[in-house]
Formats: structure tokens, C-alpha cells, sequence
């Protein structure tokens, strides 16, 4: 009978993961490296979903000295001493809600279960005076230094960061309960904080001392995630049988999934980086889906797109210093490194010699499910019964027909509510740009060659489409393939195998739709 190996979906307990036989990518050297190599107090940025939470339940179990759990590990061979030592670990996504109330009743809650534990009475003093007790209670009870995890700690401020009144108060609550943290050096033995993004006014930064960012550090580039290497070597019984429902390849299905799901990289050293939910989920479903999108897109994201007017052009070829991805979220001048914080924009390239860092979509699942995100915030309310059209239109470039999918979109753009606008060029090219990507289609616009500016390039399975505007009450579709031919643009895909076609439209700024069209075969 065919054994099926259980994969840890949802499961973020390193103890559970263990005793219940889930798959478990070792990641204990990095473990025993935190704890050992880069000072007593550590922030680390990573994407939601990445493996944050069961790495701070694996430093957990390590400092608790639980020793059986990490059997046949990595770190088995590195730790000789396993001392136990008292940890408090604070998982901050259980305050996320814009009622500070309930936000204050969740963090006592948290501090209440320790204060039993640690026989410390809780007294009627405020969070930061609490958690300075328990900390010096916890270590006197045990004779070892206390471990402090902080996991999520930006959770509940992101979630309210469009309100400035609940924001302040929360913030507030939370500066109150990390403030005591600096004068506690001596009864700590290591610090551990995670989230997205940092704020310069959370006291969490000034308060602990010598706090030291990993985030971007080359060693720990494979800190949290699956590397392209882990991949190969953990998961080679899934791959091979999804390349037998495929009907593809091993070589092809690995392509597939590095397609749709690796492309992150977290440091200078461009360390290839698989969405760890994603996969997780997939091997134990054995389908390639959008499961990180799915899992729900964070309402944080629009919020913060909302606050700095975020345009499409703001993802073209983006360039940051090092100093940039640090930028307190409170003094970011673009939501670029949010983006890039939040998992949306990825490292593409570092250039050592002027430390710069470009960066870029990673993968299809991101591609797709951060353009059906964004398509809100430019079409605005999109009729439901549309959702027909968008079918047939990726359907249609799916076989390889253009002109089906053409009449598709002129349907699906002449229903689009009348204040849209859609009156120039640009605005016919960004509804076209969403419409193709949102559906997970590669889809270019204002693509430069030598001889001019191309408006459209759509990239299908088997073809690649080069699409010319025209607005012009008195032009043709015939002056647009014209166009396409006198400026050669179709140069830049000579060396693509695919089937290349050229497609003349002419739209029509009254009707707000697609008027015209014609493809022709190179």
C-alpha cells in the first residue's frame, strides 16, 4: 500500500510537528547559529506565511532544553549543554483587531498564563511593569536568564495603520509593555523579535539593546522558506508523482514549480527561496494553485497602496540601497520597501560594487494574485457577472486565439462603470495590463526597443502577441500593424521559440472599449 507522508499545513508547533510525524525541513543549524552567533537580541523581516512562527516555536523548544525533539538534527551534533531556560514567547497576530480593548484583554491574557507559571502575581500595574516582574521572577525562580520571543510584533499596528487615533493608542499599549525590556540585560539570555516591517516610534527598537537585523544577512538567507537545494532532496516522491498527474517530465515539473513558486531571495547572495506555504500546501494536495493569495490577501496591503498613491509604474526596475530595506515604515517616502517587506516584490539582482539591490515580482502566484489585488484600486468596482468574460479571456489565450479573446475584453471593458474614465492611450493600456495579468497571462506595456515604445506585449503558452494602440479618431488597425513592422517591434522576441503575432487596435474613448482589431502572423 502507497505511503503518504503528512505534510504540516497549518501547523506552525515545532513539538507537534515532531511527535506527529509531519515533514520537517531541518533547519537547526540556522537555529543554533541565532542563538550563538549574532549577539542576544535579533530582528528578522520576512513575509507573512514564511515560517516565521515555526521558528520561533523551534528557539522555543531549544532554550526550554528539549533535547529528545531535535533528535537526528542538525543542531543534535552542534549543542552540547541544553540548558533550560525559562522562555517567553509572545505571539502578537493573537492583538490584531482595531478594538483596543480586546487588543489589552489578548496581551494580559498572554502575560496571565506566564505569571502562573512563574508564580508572579500580577499586581495592578500596567504591561511593561508586569512583564519586568515576570522576567525577574521567572529567572529567580529558575537560576537561568529568560528568553523572549516576540513573534508578529507589528501584527496589531499594521492592521489599524489607516486610522491614526487607533494606531497611536495601540502603538501606545505596546510601547508601555516593551519599555522595561532595556533595563533587563541582566536577566536575559537572548531576545528574538519578528514582523514585516519596523516602526521607528515602537519603543521595541530603543529598548533593546544592540538589537541586531538580520533580514538581509547572506548566512541566513535560507532562514526561513525551502531552498531550491531542500526542495530537490526533501521532496522527491511528490515531485516525481505530480510529474505522473501532469504527464510531464521530473525536469519539467520542477521548472513548473519554480515558476509559480520560488524566485524569493532574502540577501546578497541570491539564495533561491520557494513560498513554504505554498508548497506545503500543494505537496499534500499534489495541485499547483495559488495557496498564499488564496490564504487571504492582507488588508494592510491595500491600506498601505491607498496611503502612497502606488502606481503601476512604481514596479518597473526598482532600485534600493541596502539602508533603504531598514527604513523605519514611519519614514518610508514609497511603499516599495513594504512591498518588497510584505513578500510582493522580491531581490532580483545586488550589485556589490555600488550596493544596490533591484527588485522585481517573484513568481507567478505573486505576479497574478498582486494584480488581482491592485485591480480594485484601478477599476475600481468590477461587475460580478464579468467574472464569464475574464474566464473566456484566459481561456482564449490559453488556445492560442487572440481574436476570441479580444471580443471578450471589448465586452468586458464597455461594462466597466462610466466614471473609469478610460479616455487616453494609457488608461486603455493599464486596464489592458490588469485584465491579462490578473489572470496570471505575462503582460507588458510601454516596452522600449531602439526604434520606439511597444504598447502591449502579451506573452501566451505557445504565442507571444505585440499589440499597437490607436486612439486616433482617424486612424486604422492597418496604421498600427504598420507601426509594429517600421519599429521593429518584435526584435526582442526573435529568440523566443514561440509563435510570434502582431495586433493593430483602435479604441474607442466614447464606447470606452476596444473598437477594432487585427492579428496578423509574422
Amino acid at each position: 500500500m502507497e505511503q503518504f507522508r503528512r505534510f504540516p499545513a497549518g501547523v506552525q508547533d515545532f513539538k507537534r510537528i515532531r511527535e506527529d510525524g509531519f515533514v520537517y525541513i531541518d533547519k537547526t543549524q540556522y537555529v543554533y547559529d541565532l542563538a550563538n552567533r549574532f549577539g542576544d537580541a535579533i530582528f528578522l523581516s520576512r513575509p507573512r506565511r514564511f515560517g516565521k512562527s515555526l521558528l520561533c516555536s523551534t528557539l522555543k523548544y531549544y532554550f526550554q532544553g528539549e533535547k529528545e525533539l531535535f533528535s537526528g538534527l542538525a543542531i543534535e551534533k552542534l549543542e552540547k549543554n541544553w540548558t533550560r531556560h525559562p522562555v517567553l514567547h509572545f505571539d502578537m497576530s493573537n492583538c490584531k483587531s482595531d478594538n483596543l480593548q480586546y487588543v489589552a484583554d489578548n496581551l494580559a491574557f498572554m502575560l496571565s498564563r506566564y505569571e502562573e507559571e512563574y508564580n508572579c502575581p500580577a499586581g495592578d500595574k500596567g504591561f511593561g511593569e508586569r512583564l519586568r516582574r515576570l522576567i525577574i521572577h521567572a529567572h529567580e525562580l529558575t537560576g537561568n536568564r529568560v528568553v523572549l520571543i516576540f513573534d508578529e510584533y507589528d501584527s496589531p499596528v499594521l492592521n489599524v495603520i489607516d486610522n491614526r487615533e487607533k494606531m497611536d493608542a495601540i502603538r501606545s499599549l505596546f510601547n508601555d509593555f516593551y519599555g522595561p525590556v532595556k533595563s533587563m540585560a541582566e536577566h536575559l539570555r537572548f531576545a528574538f523579535l519578528t514582523g514585516i516591517t519596523k516602526f521607528s516610534q515602537m519603543s521595541i527598537f530603543s529598548t533593546i539593546n544592540n538589537l541586531t537585523n538580520i533580514s538581509l544577512d547572506a548566512d541566513m538567507e535560507g532562514l526561513c522558506g525551502i531552498t531550491a537545494q531542500e526542495l530537490e532532496e526533501n521532496f522527491r516522491p511528490e515531485i516525481e508523482k505530480m510529474a505522473v498527474n501532469y504527464k510531464v517530465s521530473n525536469n519539467q515539473m520542477l521548472q513548473m514549480l519554480r515558476d509559480k513558486y520560488d524566485g524569493y531571495h532574502f540577501g546578497p547572495q541570491l539564495t533561491d527561496i520557494y513560498n513554504p506555504f505554498s508548497l506545503v500546501n500543494m505537496f499534500r494536495s499534489l495541485s499547483i494553485k495559488d495557496y498564499w493569495f488564496a490564504s487571504a490577501t492582507p488588508a494592510a496591503l491595500i491600506k498601505i497602496l491607498n496611503m502612497y498613491n502606488f502606481r503601476l509604474s512604481d514596479l518597473e526596475t526598482v532600485t534600493l540601497f541596502e539602508s533603504d530595506f531598514d527604513q523605519p515604515f514611519d519614514n518610508m517616502a514609497s511603499a516599495i520597501p513594504i512591498l518588497y517587506q510584505s513578500g510582493y516584490l522580491t531581490i532580483k539582482d545586488y550589485d556589490r560594487d555600488i550596493d544596490t539591490y533591484t527588485l522585481g515580482i517573484p513568481n507567478q502566484e505573486v505576479y497574478a494574485g498582486l494584480y488581482r489585488t491592485l485591480m480594485p484600486l484601478y477599476l475600481s468596482h468590477v461587475p460580478a457577472t464579468n467574472t464569464t468574460l475574464l474566464r473566456e479571456v484566459k481561456t482564449a489565450i490559453f488556445y492560442d486565439d487572440i481574436n476570441r479573446a479580444l471580443e471578450a475584453v471589448k465586452n468586458y471593458m464597455a461594462a466597466l462603470p462610466y466614471d473609469l474614465g478610460l479616455k487616453n492611450e494609457l488608461d486603455f493600456e493599464r486596464t489592458l495590463f490588469l485584465i491579462f495579468t490578473c489572470l496570471g497571462i505575462e503582460t507588458l506595456v510601454e516596452v522600449k526597443n531602439a526604434r520606439g515604445r511597444c504598447d502591449v506585449v502579451i506573452k501566451g503558452r505557445n504565442t507571444i502577441y505585440v499589440l499597437e494602440l490607436k486612439i486616433d479618431s482617424k486612424a486604422t488597425v492597418d496604421d498600427a500593424l504598420a507601426q509594429i513592422n517600421e519599429r521593429n517591434y518584435l526584435i526582442p522576441y526573435w529568440n523566443d521559440t514561440r509563435r510570434k503575432v502582431k495586433v493593430g487596435v483602435v479604441v474607442d474613448p466614447e464606447a470606452r472599449t476596444i473598437k477594432q482589431w487585427k492579428a496578423e502572423n509574422e
